[in-house]
């Protein structure tokens, strides 16, 4: 399953903003450097294990919202 989810892509207009939870250093960072996949954001300095379920779980969420 991990390596499942790193392939996932994070949309280029992704809004790290508005993940209640990360801190305001990664917020900044994720903005900043816009990687491409999970597995590129969780590569990054200061990526924690929970910042990474934080993103999956709002990717998924707009998936779900997108066919609903």
């Amino acid at each position: 399953a991990m390596r499942r989810d790193e392939a996932i892509r994070i949309p280029a207009d992704f809004d790290y903003s508005c993940l209640v939870g990360l801190s305001n250093e990664l917020r900044v960072k994720l903005t900043v450097a816009r990687p491409e996949t999970i597995a590129a954001a969780s590569r990054m300095e200061g990526m924690t294990p929970a910042a990474v379920t934080l993103i999956l779980a709002r990717i998924r969420q707009a998936r779900k919202e997108l066919t609903a």
